[in-house]
C-alpha cells in the first residue's frame, strides 16, 4: 500500500489551432494519474486530495468550493492551471509506509504529511511540481526526488539520497552519490503530457516490488515513451499501463 498527496484537476484539452479540432476532459493532475496508474497495475492506494463540488467524474469525497482546472492546448502549451481546492485538502491519517507527493496541494499541506511519515519511520517519495513551493528544509523530509530537468536545476544545490531525474525527449537519469545511470528514449510521440506522471508510476512500481535501480529506470522510460504516442492525461496513463502490463508490470492482489 502507498499514500499518494497530489492534485486533482479537470483537465481540458485542445487539439488543434485556434478552432481546437478535438477537446477532450477528464480527470487528470500528477498525484490524480499516478492515482489511476497504481490501480490499474493493482497496487493499493490512498489519494489524499481535495475534489470540488462541481467536479463531475469519479464518486470521490467532494469539499465546498471549485475543483482545480487544468487546460492545455496541443499537448505543448500550458494555457492555465487553476489549482482550487487542491490548496486546501483536509489533513488525513496516512495509512501505509511510504508517501508519494506532489506540490500540487501547496508546499505546507506536503510539510504536514511528510513529516507525519517521517515520523513514523516510512519513505518520503517527492515529485517536486510546481517547483516555486519547494524550500530547502524540504530536503530532510524527502528520500527520494522524482523532477524533470528544469525542477531539478532549481534545487540541486542541494544533495538528495536518490534521484531519478524525467529527462524528457533525452530519457531518464538515475542519480545516487557519485553513480549515475542513464537510459535513453528509441521513439518520441507527439503528445508528452502525461510522460512525467507514467514514469512518476513505473518509478514507484519499481520500489514497491525491489526493483535494482537500472530496472526502475528502464520501465520508467519506456512506460513514459509509451504514453507519448497517446492522447489524454489519465486515460493515456492508464492504457500504457494496460500494454506495459503484458511486458514488466505484474498485477498485484488489491
Amino acid at each position: 500500500m502507498i499514500d499518494i498527496l497530489g492534485g486533482a484537476f479537470r483537465d481540458i484539452l485542445f487539439y488543434g489551432q485556434v478552432h481546437a479540432e478535438d477537446v477532450i476532459e477528464m480527470p487528470g493532475g500528477t498525484g490524480y494519474n499516478v492515482f489511476a496508474g497504481l490501480r490499474e497495475i493493482g497496487i493499493e492506494s490512498v489519494f489524499h486530495c481535495a475534489i470540488g463540488d462541481d467536479w463531475p467524474f469519479e464518486n470521490l469525497r467532494h469539499v465546498r468550493g471549485k475543483s482545480g482546472i487544468f487546460v492545455c492546448r496541443n499537448e505543448t502549451e500550458i494555457l492555465a492551471v487553476y489549482r482550487g481546492v487542491n490548496l486546501d485538502p483536509p489533513v488525513e491519517e496516512i495509512k501505509s509506509k511510504i508517501l508519494f507527493s506532489t506540490f500540487e496541494c501547496g508546499g505546507s499541506t506536503f510539510e504536514k504529511y511528510a513529516r507525519a511519515m517521517k515520523n513514523s519511520g516510512g519513505m518520503v517519495i517527492l515529485d517536486p511540481s510546481p517547483v516555486f513551493e519547494w524550500k530547502k528544509e524540504y530536503a530532510d523530509l524527502c528520500d527520494l526526488l522524482i523532477p524533470n530537468e528544469n525542477e531539478f536545476e532549481s534545487i540541486s544545490s542541494l544533495e538528495f539520497k536518490k534521484v531519478f531525474l524525467k529527462l524528457g525527449e533525452n530519457g531518464g537519469k538515475y542519480i545516487q552519490d557519485t553513480v549515475e545511470i542513464s537510459k535513453n528514449i528509441s521513439k518520441k510521440g507527439k503528445f508528452p503530457l502525461g510522460c512525467g506522471d507514467a514514469f512518476d508510476v513505473a518509478v514507484i512500481y519499481g520500489l514497491l516490488t525491489g526493483k535494482s535501480p537500472e530496472k526502475t529506470l528502464e520501465m520508467a522510460v519506456d512506460l513514459g515513451q509509451s504514453v507519448s504516442f497517446l492522447r489524454g492525461s489519465s486515460s493515456a496513463v492508464v492504457e500504457a499501463v494496460k500494454t506495459a502490463k503484458k511486458c514488466f508490470f505484474k498485477t498485484t492482489e488489491k
